[in-house]
């Protein structure tokens, strides 16, 4: 795909022929590549994501650390010595809990926020206006509100609803589970975007949802920007192997958040109402670690032979372009 086209949001993320000899730098690849720390980026083809991870671990385990203490382990603390150890008003101590919800959570909102609807559209998906947000802040903006008219109406009878105050977390990796879904089956039947998903253009094939996630995050709370976004779409559209990558964890993912979140509130609506509290808020948690930690295994893997046989292919039409020239 040309770079233009990536730029202003016109390509259709259609996979593109393989690089013809020619164009694959047959002798860059097979001399230089090696002798580089990591030959593998190089490639010629093969875009460069220029985003690691750990450059920005710090961030990460802070703000990620924050968010899993909001989200699910602070609710879970407060909840039972609050219950079963204090004298307090049901009522008083669900409003406890639920000052806390949003603190983190919103910061972090309302600072992508900011980053998108500056006049500079650095963090802004590819031709992306300035007062439409990208397709993740839509989702959580849905899944918030959602959450926080659970969590205020459950709390407003004298006897708070203690089974509605466990379902805001489900109910989410429901809502984003769903989504994972919906996009796979797209991409399976090469359905094509009513509208425009972050930097994917009306009208073009759908990818799955995880992609557009990736996208965002990482553009926007990562601070990689548009660049990135650039970068991300060209190697989904470059590489297969990439793309059954990102495929394979968004089916992971999309199956295991409903598997997790429609279990969670069966449970939660069956057992004992303190027991359901715990496992609304804990189960999701349990899952999202264990999920995270399969994912980082597989991806490793799977980037490491997708470059790999990247090479090998890049040598194979070398060597084919070499027995096709005639000898002078």
């Amino acid at each position: 795909m040309a770079s233009s086209d990536l730029e202003n949001g016109t390509a259709a993320l259609n996979p593109p022929p393989a690089p013809g000899p020619d164009e694959s730098g047959c002798a860059s690849s097979t001399s230089s590549a090696p002798a580089s720390k990591d030959p593998v980026e190089e490639l010629p083809g093969l875009p460069r994501l220029n985003y690691n991870l750990m450059d920005h671990k710090t961030k990460l385990f802070v703000v990620g650390g924050l968010l899993v203490l909001e989200g699910s382990i602070l609710p879970i603390i407060l909840f039972y010595p609050l219950w079963y150890l204090t004298t307090l008003r049901h009522g008083i101590l669900f409003a406890i809990i639920t000052s806390f919800f949003g603190i983190v959570s919103g910061l972090e909102f309302a600072h992508r926020s900011w980053r998108l609807i500056q006049k500079d559209d650095k963090y802004r998906p590819l031709d992306g206006g300035r007062w439409r947000f990208d397709f993740t802040h839509t989702t959580l903006s849905i899944g918030y509100t959602l959450m926080t008219g659970i969590l205020i109406g459950a709390s407003i009878p004298d006897e708070p609803l203690v089974r509605p105050l466990a379902m805001p977390l489900p109910l989410f990796f429901v809502e984003v589970g769903s989504l994972a879904l919906a996009s796979g089956f797209m991409d399976v039947r090469n359905l094509h975007t009513t509208c425009k998903v972050s930097s994917i253009p009306k009208g073009a094939p759908m990818p799955p949802i995880l992609l557009t996630f990736i996208e965002d995050v990482v553009a926007v709370d990562g601070g990689a920007g548009k660049t990135y976004r650039k970068r991300l779409l060209g190697r989904y559209e470059a590489s297969k192997r990439f793309r059954a990558l990102i495929r394979g964890l968004n089916w992971f993912w999309g199956v295991g958040s409903i598997l997790v979140g429609a279990g969670s509130l069966a449970v939660v609506w069956t057992v004992q109402q303190e027991i359901a509290y715990g496992v609304g808020w804990g189960a999701p948690l349990v899952f999202t670690t264990l999920w995270t930690f399969i994912t980082i295994l597989w991806t490793r893997r799977a980037l490491h032979t997708e470059k790999k046989t990247w090479m090998a292919d890049l040598q194979y039409q070398c060597q084919h372009k070499d027995e096709k020239t005639p000898h002078s």
